[in-house]
């Protein structure tokens, strides 16, 4: 499954959205699935990490909930984070 989706998506797909071409060496689940095979085998439920993208911003949001990621204009971009409730 991992390697499937890594060939349809190579490219880090958190670095691809901030303009930089990086490939993606890691496949994570966008919702924990806590044990919930329908929710871990979802296709839907992936997308393409570069490993740095992987052990800092996304294992940071699973741990707080949220990015601490800011934009151009020193707002955290994340709607989920605190300043932005």
């Amino acid at each position: 499954m991992r390697q499937a989706h890594l060939m349809k998506h190579p490219l880090c797909e958190r670095c691809k959205g901030n303009g930089k071409v990086v490939p993606a060496t890691v496949v994570h689940h966008v919702e924990k699935h806590e044990g919930n095979e329908a929710l871990f085998f979802d296709a839907a439920n992936l997308a393409s990490s570069c490993k740095a993208c992987h052990d800092g911003v996304e294992q940071q949001v699973e741990r707080r909930g949220y990015s601490a990621e800011v934009g151009l204009d020193g707002w955290p971009v994340d709607p989920n984070h605190p300043s932005n409730r």
